[in-house]
């Protein structure tokens, strides 16, 4: 099954088409047997993507697109959490301490020039709090990394954030790439954890939702300072296939059979310009926050948060940790105290 096809594919179990329709499609696509079938071995390998990030045992890819866009049309929409969202990023662009006033603007056309209509009536509905802690690339780091850019962390993410959470909290990150995806971990109140992806390079950017009862192989535990955390171990990635022709990835650790599984994966036209122009992308593991403040929340954050560039010749290197000399820490002060920092691949907050 070629990539476009498997794109058709996605979009239709996350638009939950009609089963007859989803049949038609599936037929054409020349796929036959049960919805959810044996995971197959991903292409993603020989497609000149970028090799697994080293501390974990790896041996193949499986692609697992179909189950996930499957779990992903059984999910009811939450509409509301959407458009938090993305009043979110409008927030944090209008307020990032670092920008002055002409920067914050700037930073706030190009999320509202990526998100187009979905922008409008936005930006007159402020949401309190902002970042509650996180990493932000410096601007030369953002855009340093020739045709494709990969990232990897594990989410320190309990089962319920506890505490006085009653609105919506993400645990979120980009690979630098203005159009690549953000993979990540979505609360609202103490309601079942979600993971999420959400595609800055499309119009129907939501995409991948599932809950964390069904994500039972991917959630692991990993021990950090003395605390064992409860983690899902995250990659995405954005690199140029061929001709103008990008790839969006975003994978998931199987701790149960040791090796990484495609979730999500969508090819598009775009320029250089374009994936590193702007401010989206800018963002490394953040704590994104829907209140004006928090208390008692239980631990989360981020642990070995790594990077991974392609050369202007498409060659990959070596992964290599987030560091303080190419980022900086952004809090915004709505109650979350920070229990440890490893400048600045490893993080835990808690309020």
């Amino acid at each position: 099954m070629d990539a476009s096809r498997l794109n058709d594919l996605s979009h239709a179990f996350t638009q939950g088409l009609p089963r007859r329709r989803l049949i038609g499609i599936l037929a054409a696509a020349g796929f036959s047997g049960r919805l959810v079938g044996p995971a197959t071995r991903a292409a993603a390998e020989t497609a000149g993507g970028p090799a697994p990030p080293p501390d974990r045992p790896h041996r193949t890819i499986e692609d697992r697109r179909a189950e996930f866009a499957q779990l992903t049309a059984k999910t009811p929409v939450d509409e509301a959490s959407r458009v938090a969202f993305l009043r979110a990023k409008l927030r944090t662009a209008q307020t990032h301490s670092r920008f002055d006033i002409p920067a914050r603007d700037r930073a706030l056309e190009s999320v509202l020039e990526r998100l187009g209509q979905k922008a409008q009536g936005l930006v007159t509905q402020p949401t309190p709090g902002g970042v509650g802690y996180g990493a932000f690339y410096n601007s030369t780091f953002k855009t340093l990394w020739g045709l494709g850019t990969s990232f990897s962390c594990e989410y320190v993410c309990p089962s319920t954030p506890g505490g006085n959470v009653n609105t919506w909290l993400y645990l979120t990150a980009t690979n630098r790439a203005a159009m690549g995806v953000e993979a990540f971990v979505a609360y609202y109140a103490q309601n079942t954890p979600h993971f999420r992806v959400f595609d800055w390079a499309r119009s129907d950017q939501w995409q991948t939702d599932i809950p964390f009862t069904s994500l039972g192989n991917y959630l692991a535990s990993r021990l950090a300072h003395g605390r064992t955390y409860q983690v899902l171990p995250v990659w995405n990635s954005t690199w140029l296939v061929s001709g103008s022709t990008y790839r969006n990835q975003a994978l998931l650790y199987n701790r149960v059979r040791a090796s990484w599984d495609l979730v999500y994966q969508y090819d598009y036209t775009a320029t250089n310009t374009q994936q590193k122009s702007g401010w989206i992308g800018s963002w490394g593991p953040i704590v994104e926050t829907f209140q004006s403040s928090y208390s008692q929340t239980r631990h989360m954050g981020a642990l070995n948060t790594q990077l991974l560039s392609a050369n202007s010749s498409g060659q990959w290197g070596s992964w290599a940790r987030l560091f303080a000399s190419n980022s900086y820490i952004r809090n915004d002060n709505v109650g979350f105290r920070l229990v440890f920092l490893d400048p600045n691949y490893a993080f835990t907050v808690v309020s």
